[in-house]
C-alpha cells in the first residue's frame, strides 16, 4: 500500500487550507482509494475527525520522523507555502521538511504552490536549492513558474490548478439542507451579498480609505437591491475583528458569519450567494465554483493570477480602488448573463482537469516502489 505524507498549513482551521486539504485528500483518493494518507497537522485530533485520514503533530520531532520513515511519498503542499511574508520560520519549516523527507528515502512532491514573495537572499538560496533536487514540481499559476526558473531551480516545473477547483459543486438540496440547519434564512427575492475580507499580510490595521469605499460600495448594494450583507471570516483569528468592524459600520451593516467555516458548508454556504465581495482568494475560488457573480479585491498577485487562469482581467488594483471604480464593477458584474456563466464553468472544468492530471503523475512517482520494507 503507497504511504503519502501531507504538509502544509493545515489544522489552523483556516478555510481555504482546509479547502485545499479537502480536495487534495479527495483527489488522491480517487485515483488510488486505498492510499494510507498521513498529514501534518497543527490540530491532529480535528484533521483526523474531519478527513478520515491519520494525522500527526506538524512540531513534533517524533512524529514528524516516524512518519516520514513509513512514508513512501511526501507532498508538499498546496497552497502558498513558499514565501517569507508571514514570518521567518516558514521557509526553514517546509524546506526542512523536504529535506528530512529526502534523507529518510522518501520522494518529495511540491504540489500546486504559489510560490512567493522571497525577501530575504537565504530564502530564494533555500528555495532553488532545495526544489532543485526534489523529485516533482507544480505551481498554481505561471507567474510561479517563472519566479522558480528566474531563482535558477533546475528542474521541470509543471503549472497545474489550486486542487479546489477539483472539489463539486454542491446539489441544490444540499444548500437548501444547510441554509435551514444553520439559521440563514433567505426570504424568496432576497439578494444576499457575502463578503470576505482579511487584514493585508503584515499590517495589524486595514487600510482606512479601502474600508470606506467598501462600505460605500456595500451602501449601494442595500439601497439599490434591498442586499442583505453577510460576513465570512474565512480565517477568524485574523479576518473575524475586521468583519465585525465591518458590519457594525451604519453603512455597510450585516450579518457575521460566527460558525466554523469547514470546506463542505463554505459551497453550502457560498451556493445561496447572489453576489460575492472577495479578497480571500479561496473565497473567489467558491464562488467561481458555484457560478456566483463576484468582485475580486486583489490584494496579492495569486489573486491577479487565479483572475487570469479562468479568463479575467483585475479590474483594478487595490491600492488604487475608489468608489467610482467599485461601482462600475459591480453593475458589470450584476449585469452578466448566462453565457458568462457557461464559459466561466467551462474554465473551471479545465482547472478542475489539470489538477486530476497532476495528482496522477504524482502516483506514477511511487507506483513501481511497492511502498517501504
Amino acid at each position: 500500500m503507497t504511504v503519502i505524507a501531507l504538509s502544509g498549513y493545515y489544522g489552523f482551521h483556516n478555510a481555504g487550507d482546509e479547502a485545499i486539504l479537502k480536495a487534495l485528500v479527495t483527489a488522491l483518493r480517487r485515483c488510488q482509494p486505498d492510499v494510507e494518507l498521513i498529514v501534518f497537522s497543527a490540530d491532529p485530533d480535528h484533521t483526523r475527525k474531519a478527513y478520515q485520514v491519520e494525522a500527526v503533530s506538524r512540531v513534533c520531532p517524533a512524529s514528524i520522523i516516524s512518519t516520514l520513515r513509513r512514508a513512501d511519498l511526501l507532498v508538499s503542499g498546496g497552497g502558498g507555502l513558499l514565501q517569507d511574508v508571514t514570518g521567518p520560520r516558514t521557509i526553514p519549516y517546509y524546506l526542512g521538511m523536504m529535506e528530512l523527507a529526502r534523507f529518510l528515502g522518501a520522494k518529495v512532491a511540491v504540489f500546486a504552490q504559489g510560490v512567493g514573495p522571497l525577501r530575504s537572499p537565504w530564502s530564494r538560496l533555500g528555495v532553488k536549492k532545495v526544489l532543485s533536487r526534489v523529485d516533482f514540481i507544480s505551481v498554481r499559476d505561471i507567474a510561479s513558474a517563472r519566479f522558480l526558473r528566474d531563482l535558477g531551480v533546475k528542474k521541470e516545473i509543471e503549472i497545474t490548478a489550486d486542487p479546489v477547483f477539483s472539489l463539486q459543486r454542491p446539489a441544490p438540496r444540499g444548500v437548501a439542507s444547510f441554509r435551514d440547519s444553520s439559521g440563514l434564512k433567505k426570504l424568496p427575492g432576497e439578494f444576499l451579498v457575502g463578503v470576505a475580507l482579511r487584514p493585508y499580510p503584515g499590517e495589524k490595521v486595514f487600510d482606512e480609505k479601502i474600508r470606506t469605499v467598501l462600505a460605500n460600495g456595500c451602501y449601494y448594494l442595500r439601497q439599490e437591491f434591498g442586499a442583505k450583507l453577510l460576513y465570512l471570516p474565512f480565517h477568524r483569528k485574523k479576518d473575524l475583528p475586521l468583519a465585525r468592524v465591518m458590519a457594525a459600520h451604519p453603512l455597510s451593516a450585516g450579518q457575521v458569519y460566527e460558525g466554523y467555516l469547514a470546506p463542505g458548508n463554505i459551497l453550502q454556504l457560498m451556493g445561496k450567494l447572489d453576489l460575492l465581495i472577495g479578497m480571500r482568494l479561496h473565497a473567489l475560488i467558491f464562488a467561481a465554483l458555484c457560478g456566483v457573480p463576484f468582485i475580486a479585491l486583489p490584494y496579492d498577485p495569486k489573486v491577479d493570477a487565479f483572475l487570469k487562469n479562468i479568463g479575467e482581467k483585475p479590474a483594478f488594483a487595490l491600492a488604487d480602488l475608489t468608489s467610482q471604480k467599485l461601482l462600475a464593477e459591480l453593475k458589470k458584474v450584476l449585469s452578466q448573463g448566462e453565457e458568462y456563466r457557461e464559459k466561466l464553468q467551462l474554465k473551471i472544468k479545465e482547472q478542475s482537469v489539470k489538477v486530476e492530471e497532476t495528482v496522477a503523475k504524482i502516483f506514477s512517482l511511487v507506483q513501481d516502489a511497492g511502498g517501504k520494507s
